[in-house]
C-alpha cells in the first residue's frame, strides 16, 4: 500500500513538472494582459487627475487675482480720498479669503497687517512679485 501511494505521489510530481511550463506560460500571458489593462486605466486616471489639477490651478489663480484686485481697488480708493480708511469690503475679503486652505498664509498676513495700520502701498508695490511667485502657469 505504501509503495502504491509513493508511486502515485511520484506520478503526481512528474505531471506537475510536465505541466509547469504551461502554467508559467499562462501566468506570463496573464501578467501581460494585466499590464495592458493597467496601462489603459493608468492613462484614464491620469487624464482625470490632469483635468482636476487644471481646475484646481485655475481656482487658485482666481484667488490670487482676487487678491490683486482688492489691493488695487483699495489703493485706488486711498489715492482718490483725503480721508482714507480701510473699507469694509477689504476687511470682509481678508476674513473670507482666510477660509480657503489653499490661499497662501503669507498673503492673508499681508492683508491683516494693512488692516492693523500698515500702509496699503506695502503690498501694492509688491504685486508684480506676488503674481510671479503665486500664479500658476
Amino acid at each position: 500500500m505504501s509503495d502504491q501511494l509513493k508511486s502515485i505521489l511520484k506520478e503526481l510530481e512528474l505531471k506537475k513538472k510536465e505541466l509547469q511550463p504551461k502554467i508559467d506560460e499562462i501566468n506570463a500571458k496573464r501578467e501581460e494582459e494585466i499590464q495592458s489593462v493597467n496601462k489603459k486605466y493608468d492613462h484614464l486616471i491620469y487624464d482625470v487627475n490632469y483635468t482636476v489639477q487644471q481646475i484646481k490651478d485655475e481656482f487658485y489663480n482666481d484667488l490670487i487675482k482676487s487678491f490683486v484686485q482688492i489691493v488695487t481697488r483699495e489703493f485706488d480708493l486711498k489715492r482718490s480720498s483725503d480721508m482714507y480708511e480701510i473699507t469694509d469690503e477689504f476687511k470682509d475679503y481678508r476674513n473670507s479669503i482666510a477660509e480657503f486652505d489653499m490661499f497662501p498664509e503669507e498673503l492673508v498676513n499681508k492683508l491683516h497687517r494693512v488692516i492693523k495700520g500698515e500702509p496699503i502701498e506695502s503690498i501694492m508695490y509688491e504685486l508684480d512679485d506676488i503674481q510671479k511667485k503665486y500664479l500658476k502657469p
